[in-house]
């Protein structure tokens, strides 16, 4: 064990909430900051923090998991304000140890600025071009076009198992999957991909999953300790990216891209595309369907497609039985109809299986 470093950590720990209070303070008295870019250092301070809690557990900070924190983070601050953040905390720092008068003050400061150097360094190494830039980017921009293309040839939900074999041969993976996301749980849930049996049993929380709750894309050199650990057997993933699905702040929910068990690299460049691939995806979601697809399959009538749009925008038995002039059994009867068609247990697996399906947006 490495004295310093359990010691470094455990001071963090015990004054954590003294040290970011004070790069809080110090934050707002920058003032070449704009308010963007102040939200994204506080957000960096935080994760920062929660980062060093998490290597309290092994009592000294791991190279590869610091390795793994700057490229989950890579994307999350200006080149031009990486110093501000090394500085601001080093102050920080130095004012919480002072103030208790720690007996190996002048050791953890030193420490903690060879840790900070070392951020610094791998944040560089995260964001500077190749130097083929051009070529690359040429060669990634005709796999996006091509990529549009297919969007374009395509119409709805039921084209997505396609859409993701179309990922996979154009931006050269071995497997791509969606997981989908429910605004009203906050939950991502495995909605189509190879292995479909496997795939549905991803599921949780966002807010507890890092790679998720950032919603941006990422990239994990090795998965562990930010993926499930019963996802990456299930699947043997090693490096792995994550791209959210957006359109005009909706989010539909996220692929993911591996190479089947195989460690790969992924330069800022590559996922700045499949960025905007995701981004595309998520149009090609937004538009409206051509055709009535699953409504006929289906067999829903007037009322039941009206009950299940109110269903979605969280209106109660009783609202909707005041809406339409029906009374709640009746309304009960509507859902209760709904869910054997949609093969739905609750009202949110109804809302969540007809956004599958493409009956609402």
């Amino acid at each position: 064990m490495k004295k310093i470093d359990f010691q470094y950590l455990l001071f963090y720990k015990i004054h954590r909430t003294e040290i970011l209070n004070n790069a809080l303070i110090l934050l707002e008295k920058e003032i070449e900051l704009d308010l963007f870019q102040k939200e994204q250092l506080r957000q960096l301070f935080s994760a920062f923090t929660s980062f060093l809690m998490i290597q309290l557990k092994h009592t000294e900070i791991d190279e590869d998991a610091l390795n793994y924190w700057v490229q989950m983070h890579s994307n999350d601050m200006p080149i031009t304000k990486s110093n501000t953040f090394k500085e601001i905390l080093t102050r920080s720092f130095r004012s919480v140890l002072i103030e208790h008068s720690h007996p190996l003050e002048k050791e953890l400061l030193l420490f903690n600025n060879e840790l900070l150097n070392s951020i610094a360094l791998l944040y560089l190494q995260c964001v500077e071009n190749p130097p083929n830039y051009m070529e690359m980017k040429q060669a990634y921009m005709k796999q996006l076009d091509a990529f549009s293309e297919i969007l374009i040839q395509c119409n709805g939900t039921d084209d997505l198992p396609y859409i993701l074999k179309c990922v996979e041969e154009i931006f050269d993976f071995k497997r791509c999957t969606f997981l989908s996301y429910n605004p009203w749980l906050k939950e991502f849930s495995g909605a189509v991909g190879e292995e479909l049996p496997k795939v549905h049993l991803l599921r949780g929380k966002i807010e507890s999953e890092p790679v998720f709750a950032q919603k941006k894309p990422l990239f994990l050199k090795q998965p562990d300790p930010y993926v499930q650990q019963v996802a990456i057997e299930l699947f043997n993933l090693s490096s792995i990216i994550f791209i959210p699905i957006i359109h005009e702040q909706q989010l539909f929910g996220w692929l993911t891209l591996d190479q089947k068990g195989e460690s790969f690299e992924c330069p800022k460049l590559q996922l700045d595309i499949l960025e905007q691939a995701g981004n595309r995806i998520g149009m090609y979601l937004a538009r409206k369907q051509l055709g009535d697809g699953y409504k006929y399959m289906l067999d829903l009538t007037e009322k039941e497609l009206a009950i299940l749009h109110l269903v979605s925008e969280g209106y109660s038995n009783k609202d909707m039985a005041g809406l339409m002039f029906l009374s709640e059994f009746t309304i009960r009867d509507y859902i209760q109809k709904l869910m054997i068609k949609l093969k739905a247990k609750n009202r949110t697996q109804i809302v969540s299986m007809a956004f599958r399906m493409g009956l609402i947006d």
